[in-house]
């Protein structure tokens, strides 16, 4: 599948080639950030969703069905996904997605731009606080469900004092999931990993590379809670668990196409992506090209 690009996600919904395009669907904007807002009925879809510049938040609002993500980490399997239910994806970050039945659901994307300003200004910190709530199965959280569907309401106002309350929900909404993510919470000390737990982190990756592998998984391994591990990671390498993971699932995909002649789908399997185009998304991402191109010009 060639790779879609687009600003934003709520564009690429409306792209004629996307796989989301014959699914009726609603756009709306508003407030100065501003927020885009989007409202969709799909049907069963498996669906790569480019790398955009928006934080966007996915509430369920009419579903029950089984439902897997997975946002460079491996599929997040077995789940199902009610109403409700939200997910997130950080910005500049490809997810793709199984949905096994009709399903309802509203998008919200604020810009990344919009957010490391408000974190900047505030001094809380940098947009990878975000990776916390994306590394996480669906959760519920109702405040923030409430105020995502105030945004929608608000957002069919036009004039007079529409875009201030607008403003104003965005930045409840924001607060909301500073707080969900931990970051508003009194910080405690982090403290670096050892050598020998790195070690143990690298020889778990190589061993189920594979496989899907998550914070969790990793966290587990140390027999550490899933922010302290990620915290302690981050400090440690500079590098958050997802990069880290990703990074050497590409390195493994690497070695298989210099030493071989493994189709892609095969080295994507065999590597932990979820399909050979999940694959050259993420290669051409982090090494500027894609598989068969790379391949080309390693082995001349």
């Amino acid at each position: 599948m060639t790779q879609q690009t687009a600003s934003s996600l709520a564009d690429f919904y409306r792209d004629p080639a996307s796989p989301y395009a014959g699914f009726p669907q609603e756009h709306r904007s508003g407030g100065s950030m501003p927020v885009r807002l989007l409202r969709v009925k799909q049907g069963e879809v498996e669906a790569s969703d480019p790398a955009v510049p928006d934080l966007n938040i996915i509430v369920g609002l009419k579903a029950d069905i089984p439902f897997a993500w997975d946002i460079g980490d491996g599929w997040m399997e077995h789940q199902v996904w009610r109403p409700g239910e939200i997910n997130v994806v950080p910005p500049h970050t490809t997810a793709a997605y199984r949905c096994d039945g009709d399903h309802e659901i509203l998008i919200l994307g604020l810009k990344a731009n919009f957010l490391s300003s408000v974190l900047d200004d505030h001094r809380i910190g940098t947009l990878s606080i975000f990776e916390h709530l994306a590394a996480a199965d669906l959760f519920r959280d109702e405040p923030l469900r409430r105020t995502a569907m105030q945004l929608w309401t608000e957002s069919a106002r036009t004039g007079g004092t529409s875009d201030l309350l607008i403003d104003g929900l965005t930045q409840v909404l924001l607060a909301r999931l500073l707080d969900k993510a931990g970051a508003l919470r009194k910080p405690q000390p982090i403290l670096p990993l050892s050598p020998a737990e790195l070690a143990r982190i690298d020889a778990l990756v190589e061993h189920r590379m594979g496989q899907r592998l998550t914070v969790e998984d990793l966290a587990r391994a140390l027999d550490m809670p899933r922010w302290t591990f990620a915290d302690a990671f981050k400090t440690t390498t500079g590098d958050t668990p997802h990069s880290y993971v990703t990074a050497k699932r590409v390195e493994k995909a690497c070695e298989f196409l210099r030493l071989g002649d493994m189709p892609l789908a095969e080295i994507a399997y065999a590597t932990g992506f979820a399909s050979q185009s999940h694959m050259t998304d993420t290669f051409r991402r982090v090494m500027g090209t894609t598989p068969g191109k790379w391949r080309t010009e390693v082995r001349g």
